[in-house]
């Protein structure tokens, strides 16, 4: 996986999600800390010959979520694969 993915994360009835733009990947849990990791560990999993290209791009209420963004967010040990940012 050598492209870079936009993810945005928010909280929906006191549990972060994280939707990836780019790919339609999406993960829950209940710190951020968390999230991250679990979504580094789908998006590898989904990985396919080192690519996410059968995946489709996420509807576009989370484009525009990701235009709206309040923040973005960088955890421990943050990849550089990944531009994570934190709805409005």
């Amino acid at each position: 996986m050598t492209e870079k993915l936009r993810v945005i994360c928010y909280q929906d009835h006191g549990i972060w999600l994280a939707q990836g733009l780019e790919h339609d990947i999406c993960v829950q849990a209940d710190t951020l800390d968390d999230l991250y990791g679990r979504f580094e560990v789908a998006a590898r999993l989904e990985c396919k010959d080192g690519k996410l290209d059968h995946l489709p791009e996420a509807p576009e209420y989370y484009h525009r979520m990701w235009d709206r963004q309040s923040g973005s967010f960088s955890p421990q040990g943050a990849s550089d694969l990944y531009e994570v940012a934190l709805a409005a």
